[in-house]
C-alpha cells in the first residue's frame, strides 16, 4: 500500500512537471492532434516480454507488426478516435484509442481498448510540448502497479512516430516496449 501511494505521488509530480501554465492569453490547444487525422500505414516493433529485466534485449525479443491506422475527428477536432489493425509475428492487434481535450486544464486524455478486452483502460493525461505529446498513467501489469508513458509526435506532414514505455521504479527509469512509425496513405489528404 505504501508503494502504491509513492507511485501515485510520483505520477502527480510527473503530470505537474508536464503541464503548460494556464492563462487566458494562451492559444487554444484543442487541435494539437490535427496532424494525426487521416489514414496511415503503420510499422510497429513490440517488445514481447516487457519488464522481464533480462540482462540484454536481443533482436529476438522484439516482434514486428504491420497494419493500418485510421484517425477520425470528433467534436470538431476537440476529440478523435484512432483505430489500428495490425498483424505480424507479434500477433494480431486491434486497438482503439479515444483522445479528448479538456479546455479547463488545456490537456489531452488518451485511452486505449483492444478488441480482445473490449474495455477502455486507464486514461493517460498529457499535452503537446515542442511538437511532442507525453501521456502518463498508472496501471496494473502482471500484478504490479507501474507507470505507463505513451508519446506521439509528427516527423513531417506525412510521417509520425509513437512509443510506449513502462516504469516499475516510480518513473526513475523507463523501458520502451512498443515503437510505431506511421506513414500517411498517399491518396488521403493531409489535414491542414
Amino acid at each position: 500500500m505504501i508503494q502504491l501511494h509513492r507511485m501515485a505521488a510520483a505520477a502527480a509530480l510527473l503530470l505537474a512537471a508536464a503541464t503548460h501554465p494556464a492563462s487566458a492569453a494562451e492559444d487554444d490547444w484543442s487541435h494539437d492532434f490535427d496532424f494525426d487525422l487521416g489514414t496511415w500505414k503503420t510499422h510497429s516493433t513490440r517488445l514481447m516480454h516487457p519488464l522481464a529485466h533480462s540482462a540484454a534485449s536481443s533482436a529476438s525479443d522484439w516482434a514486428d507488426l504491420d497494419g493500418v491506422t485510421v484517425v477520425k475527428p470528433i467534436w470538431g477536432g476537440k476529440a478523435n478516435l484512432a483505430e489500428l489493425k495490425s498483424d505480424g509475428p507479434g500477433g494480431h492487434v486491434e486497438l482503439l484509442s479515444l483522445r479528448w481535450y479538456n479546455a479547463k486544464t488545456r490537456q489531452w486524455s488518451l485511452d486505449f481498448a483492444t478488441s480482445k478486452g473490449g474495455v477502455l483502460g486507464t486514461p493517460g493525461v498529457g499535452e503537446f510540448k515542442n511538437g511532442r505529446a507525453d501521456f502518463y498513467d498508472q496501471e496494473d501489469f502482471n500484478g504490479r502497479a507501474i507507470f505507463v508513458r505513451f508519446s506521439i509526435w509528427p516527423v513531417d506532414k506525412d510521417t509520425s512516430r509513437s512509443e510506449q514505455a513502462f516504469s516499475d521504479d516510480g518513473g526513475k527509469t523507463w523501458e520502451v516496449n512498443w515503437k510505431t512509425t506511421y506513414t500517411r496513405v498517399p491518396d488521403q489528404p493531409s489535414p491542414t
